[in-house]
C-alpha cells in the first residue's frame, strides 16, 4: 500500500498544500521529503499519513498501536491556521483507501454560504465541530491482504537508543529467542518504532540460529585426485531455508552501513550471553551490535526494522527489492554524522527501491546525497509550509550552511590564489552551460573581442555566488584588482549591487515560456525547435483546468528545462543555434560594456 495524495487546508502553518506522489516507470515509488524550518509544519504533515496508517491497522488487527476507539493524532480545531474558520485533510492511499478530516471553529449549522470546501461536508452532522472518516471498513479482507503483504512503520524524532556506555550490563543487551502471538487477529507487527533494538537483536538470534543450525545441509560428490587415483569423497556443506534466504541479502545492507566489502559472519556470542556480532571480511566490526555509535545504531533501528517487519509479513522474501510499504521518518538525519548523512544513508534508502520514504529533514547535505544517489528527478523535494516542490540547490539552509562555510581555509586559498594569479577582469557564472552560451553567443553577435577581455569562471551554482559575494563585499574586497563580475540567472532574485571592484548583476528575465536560468533568454520559437529535435529536452506541462474552492481556473502550459538535459541542449544550441536565436543575449554584453566603462549607475 502506498501514499498516492495528500492535500492540507489551514492545517498549522499549512495554508495549502497538495502533493501528489510520483513513481518511476516500473511502478517503484519515488520518496519524499519535506523540508522547512521549525514550526513550518513537517511534523504536521506526517502525522496525518501515519495516522491513516494506524486507523487501516486499527480495522483489521487486534494488536493496533492504538487502543480501540483512541487516536494517535490529536484532533482539536486548536490546529486550525490562524484567522481561519476550519481545516481540512485528505489523504488517499493504494486501492481506494482514503481518510478525511475537517475541524471546524464552530459547529456546522452556524456557517452561512460560502461554506468549508470539505469534500464530505454533507455528512457532517449539524452540532459538529470535528469530523473525520474513511472507508477502511468497506473492504476489511482487502485491507489485511494490503498491511499483511507490505511493511508499514514509522520512526518518530523522539527515538533514541541508550549509549552502549550506560550500564553496559543492562539484560537488554542479552538477546532471547523471539516470542510472537499466532493468532489471526494479531499481527505482531507494531507501526511506530522508538528503540526496537532489543527486538531486532531477539529476531536476528532467531534467524541466526534457523539458518546456521537448522537449514545447514551437506552434500556429497567425489573429486578425482590424479588419473590413476580412486575418487575421493568430499562433503561439502552450504545452507538453504527461509533464514538464510532473509540472511543473504541483508548481507548487502550491512555492507553499505559500514562502507566496506567482503563476506558478511555473524557471530552469537557465549551461550549464557547472547551478544549479536558481525565481521566483513575477516574483519570483526562489532561483537556486540548495541555497542556501535549512536549514528550506526540509528541507521540499524530504521532499516533493520523495515526488513524485520517484512520479514513478518506474508510476502515471498529473496531480496531487499522485494520490500515494499510505506516507511515515514521525521527527522532522518537524527544523531548522524556528516558521512551519514550525506553518504550512508541515500545509498541505505536506494537499496530499498519499492519502499515509498516520506521524510523530513533539516540537512543540507543529506539533500545533496540523495541528489547524488537519486538524481533531482529521483525523489519529491517539497519545502513546508508553502507545499511548493522544489529543487534541492533552492532549499533555503542551504545558504545559512554555506554563510558558516566561508571562512573556511580551502575557500580563502582558492579565491587567493585566484587574486594572485588574475590578469583579467572576471565573470562567474551559474554553471559551465552559461560559459558555452555566452561564449557562442559572442561569436555570433559580433562580440567576440568583449568576451575575450573577461575570464569566465564557473561558480558551480548560486550559492556559490553567493558565498563570494558575503566574503568579499567587505574590506576584503579591498584585495580585488580586477574587476569580479557575479552573473546571475534571471531567477535568483538578486538586487544589482556594487562593492569597490566587485559587481553583482542579475540578468533581466524575459517573458518566455522557460522562466528560470539563462535559457530564459531564448524564444519561444527556439526552444520550441530544440524540442522538435528532442522531446526529452524540455519537461511540458499542458495547459489544464483546475476547481479550486469551487472555482475553476485555467492553469497555463508550463515549460521547464529538464535538467538531466541541460548539457545535451546547450551543446544542441551552441551548434545549431542562430545570430538570432542568441539575440536576447544582447542584454549580456550590455551589462558587461556598462561595467568595463564605468557606467553601472
Amino acid at each position: 500500500m502506498y501514499l498516492q495524495r495528500l492535500a492540507l487546508v489551514n492545517t498549522g502553518p499549512i495554508e495549502q498544500l497538495e502533493i501528489t506522489c510520483r513513481f518511476n516507470q516500473d511502478g517503484s515509488p519515488k520518496p519524499v521529503v519535506f523540508v522547512g524550518q521549525n514550526g513550518s509544519g513537517k511534523s504536521v504533515a506526517t502525522a496525518h499519513v501515519v495516522s491513516a496508517l494506524l486507523d487501516a491497522q486499527g480495522n483489521v488487527f487486534a494488536d493496533s498501536d492504538v487502543d480501540d476507539g483512541r487516536v494517535y493524532k490529536i484532533r482539536s480545531p486548536s490546529y486550525i491556521r490562524h484567522g481561519a474558520e476550519y481545516s481540512t485533510a485528505e489523504v488517499h492511499l493504494s486501492n481506494n483507501f482514503s481518510v478525511y478530516e475537517a475541524q471546524f471553529v464552530k459547529q456546522k449549522d452556524l456557517f452561512a454560504a460560502p461554506y468549508p470546501a470539505y469534500a464530505k461536508w454533507n455528512d457532517v452532522s449539524s452540532t459538529e465541530i470535528s469530523h473525520y472518516t474513511s472507508n477502511f471498513h468497506e473492504e476489511p479482507e482487502l485491507l489485511k491482504t494490503c498491511l499483511q503483504r507490505s511493511t508499514h512503520l514509522f520512526f518518530p524524532p523522539n527515538r533514541f537508543e541508550e549509549p552502549a556506555w550506560l550500564n553496559e550490563a543492562n539484560l537488554r543487551n542479552k538477546a532471547s529467542y523471539a516470542s510472537l502471538k499466532r493468532f489471526s487477529d494479531y499481527s505482531n507487527r507494531p507501526i511506530v518504532n522508538y528503540a526496537p533494538m532489543r527486538d531486532l537483536q531477539n529476531w536476528l538470534l532467531d534467524l541466526i540460529y534457523d539458518s546456521f543450525a537448522l537449514e545447514r545441509k551437506s552434500a556429497l560428490k567425489l573429486e578425482q585426485q590424479g588419473f590413476s587415483q580412486v575418487p575421493k569423497p568430499i562433503i561439502s556443506e552450504y545452507r538453504e531455508g527461509p533464514a538464510t534466504d532473509i540472511l543473504s541479502p541483508m548481507d548487502e545492507f550491512i555492507r553499505t552501513l559500514f562502507g566496506k566489502s567482503g563476506k558478511v559472519t555473524w557471530t552469537v556470542g557465549f551461550r549464557n550471553r547472547r551478544q549479536i556480532g558481525v565481521a566483513i571480511g575477516n574483519e570483526p566490526v562489532t561483537s556486540n551490535l548495541f555497542q556501535l555509535s549512536t549514528g550506526q545504531v540509528i541507521l540499524l533501528d530504521l532499516f533493520l526494522s523495515i526488513i524485520r517487519d517484512f520479514d513478518l509479513s506474508i510476502s515471498k522474501f529473496e531480496k531487499l527489492s522485494d520490500i515494499e510499504g510505506i516507511v515515514v521518518i521525521d527527522e532522518v538525519d537524527l544523531h548522524l554524522h556528516a558521512d551519514l548523512q550525506h553518504d550512508v544513508l541515500p545509498s541505505l534508502i536506494l537499496l530499498f527501491p519499492r519502499i515509498q520514504f516520506i521524510l523530513t529533514t533539516h540537512s543540507p547535505l543529506f539533500l545533496i546525497g540523495m541528489e547524488k544517489v537519486f538524481t533531482s528527478d529521483g525523489f519529491q523535494l517539497i519545502e513546508l509550509p508553502v507545499g511548493q516542490e522544489i529543487e534541492v540547490e533552492r532549499f533555503s539552509e542551504f545558504e545559512a550552511a554555506y554563510n558558516h562555510m566561508k571562512d573556511s581555509a580551502r575557500f580563502q586559498d582558492e579565491v587567493r590564489n585566484r587574486i594572485e594569479a588574475n590578469q583579467k577582469p572576471v565573470i562567474y557564472l551559474e554553471g559551465t552551460t552559461d560559459i558555452d552560451y555566452l561564449t557562442k553567443a559572442g561569436e555570433l553577435l559580433g562580440k567576440t573581442e568583449l568576451i575575450n577581455r573577461f575570464e569566465l569562471v564557473d561558480a558551480v551554482g548560486c550559492s556559490h555566488l553567493n558565498k563570494i559575494w558575503d566574503t568579499y563585499k567587505t574590506h576584503l574586497g579591498a584585495t580585488i584588482q580586477k574587476k569580479w563580475i557575479l552573473l546571475y540567472d534571471c531567477d535568483a532574485g538578486k538586487p544589482d549591487s556594487n562593492h569597490g571592484n566587485l559587481y553583482r548583476r542579475t540578468i533581466t528575465q524575459q517573458p518566455h515560456m522557460i522562466e528560470s536560468g539563462i535559457e530564459n533568454l531564448f524564444s519561444n520559437e527556439t526552444i520550441q525547435r530544440a524540442i522538435d529535435h528532442k522531446l526529452a529536452f524540455v519537461d511540458v506541462k499542458q495547459e489544464h483546468s483546475l476547481v479550486e474552492r469551487g472555482v475553476k481556473k485555467t492553469i497555463p502550459a508550463t515549460w521547464k528545462i529538464n535538467k538531466d538535459e541541460k548539457r545535451n541542449l546547450c551543446d544542441y544550441l551552441c551548434e545549431n543555434g542562430t545570430a538570432e536565436d542568441f539575440s536576447g543575449f544582447s542584454l549580456v554584453f550590455d551589462i558587461l560594456e556598462n561595467v568595463i566603462s564605468g557606467n553601472h549607475a
